[in-house]
């Protein structure tokens, strides 16, 4: 697959200390805002198309439990994008800023969802045997060194085991901001990396290593940033936890952006 970054890194979540600490997490100034339509898009989206046809058994989960919150999150996609002047809303199909059909009843919904925007999706309910959520299902096409797999029916806390000082007082804070996400007041916050391969499906399981460089180097390399947003869904309840990937070329990184990344690095 040919390389797909975006032009220029439009966050760069080292730079300030409220997006680089964990969880960072920030209110969404309008619901709109959920969902991006970047330079990258038609090449992104028609690597999900491939993805979802060619390995969809690893892109793509749902519970039967789920599947109401699966049509719920389609509902929520297409009331944002109806605001989306790239986009062409029909009742029974859209057509995507790049001039593709997407039939609404062609396959399951959270698949549909992940064909009409960049971002990939996940489905998290409440659960009482945990006292967490759990993942109950998503379309993932650009997983960062994880599995879908490997996650689902696992709470956040499991989820989240081999994450770096992911420790017990951050695994709080995560689930009171789960449980307190009201459904008109979505939130986001921001993860990255450094790469020296541009590959958006980038698997990797947990019995291998889960952690990627963030040490400045000189050679070349690759920054990829996720904009991760939080919404509720009114009906079911489910959160809904979108990722929009950026992947950008040293190159592409501004002089301030180079400047921020390397000082962090030093001073980590």
């Amino acid at each position: 697959m040919d390389k797909i970054c975006q032009k220029f890194l439009p966050i760069s979540p080292w730079d300030k200390n409220v997006t680089s600490r964990l969880p960072g997490i920030q209110p969404l100034e309008h619901v709109d805002l959920l969902y991006i339509v970047d330079d990258a898009f038609n090449a992104q989206m028609s690597y999900r198309d491939f993805l979802i046809k060619e390995k969809r058994s690893e892109i793509f989960y749902l519970s039967k439990k789920a599947l109401h919150s699966a049509q719920e999150l389609l509902e929520s996609v297409l009331a944002i994008l109806k605001n989306n002047s790239k986009y062409k809303i029909y009742p029974d199909r859209v057509q995507r800023p790049d001039k593709k059909i997407i039939f609404l009843k062609e396959d399951n919904p959270i698949i549909i969802a992940g064909r009409l925007i960049q971002e990939d999706l996940l489905i998290l309910h409440w659960d009482n045997s945990f006292q967490e959520h759990i993942l109950e299902g998503g379309v993932l096409c650009f997983p960062a060194l994880w599995t879908l797999k490997e996650k689902i029916n696992k709470p956040l806390s499991r989820i989240h085991k081999p994450v770096a000082h992911y420790n017990e007082k951050i695994t709080r804070s995560v689930q009171r901001m789960f449980n307190n996400l009201k459904v008109d007041k979505p939130i986001w916050r921001a993860n990255w990396y450094l790469y020296k391969d541009p590959e958006l499906f980038s698997p990797l399981s947990e019995k291998f290593s889960h952690t990627t460089e963030k040490e400045y180097f000189e050679g070349d390399f690759w920054v990829r940033v996720e904009r991760q947003t939080l919404k509720r869904l009114p009906v079911t309840n489910a959160i809904l936890f979108g990722i929009h990937t950026y992947v950008v070329n040293k190159k592409q990184l501004t002089i301030k952006q180079i400047t921020s990344l390397k000082n962090y690095s030093l001073n980590k």
